[in-house]
């Protein structure tokens, strides 16, 4: 299954999204309480040349990632959390670093980021 970009996002209840993004900021964990009791969760801002995404880690994930890394997620999912798109990987999701020297650096998709906040708070 081909790499779908941000902006094709699209919230579905089944898993099955394939996509390589870049971590551009990660918030503090915080911890909140489930259905399964209390657990940890970070949200992280990523993207790519086409737009950004939360991405929502839950647990031993949250150490897994940091600022500028490039992240490939297999068959993760797509949700609605506060009216806008949140990118998870479930329970069956997989997220691995990656090196690609041709994707964005960090700072390009976080100018991208700031120039699609500021497109918002215009509408």
């Amino acid at each position: 299954m081909p790499f779908i970009k941000v902006k094709d996002l699209k919230p579905k209840k089944q898993p099955g999204i394939d996509i390589i993004v870049r971590v551009i900021a990660k918030n503090e964990p915080r911890s909140v309480k489930t259905k399964y009791g209390m657990s940890r969760v970070c949200d992280l801002k990523v993207g790519d040349e086409t737009g950004t995404v939360t991405l929502s880690l839950w647990g031993s994930k949250i150490n897994e990632a940091r600022f500028g890394d490039l992240l490939e997620i297999k068959d993760g999912y797509c949700n609605v959390w506060q009216g806008k798109p949140q990118l998870s990987l479930g329970r069956n999701g997989v997220m691995r670093k990656i090196d690609d020297p041709n994707f964005p650096d960090a700072k390009t998709i976080l100018n991208k980021f700031i120039e699609e906040s500021s497109e918002e708070e215009d509408e």
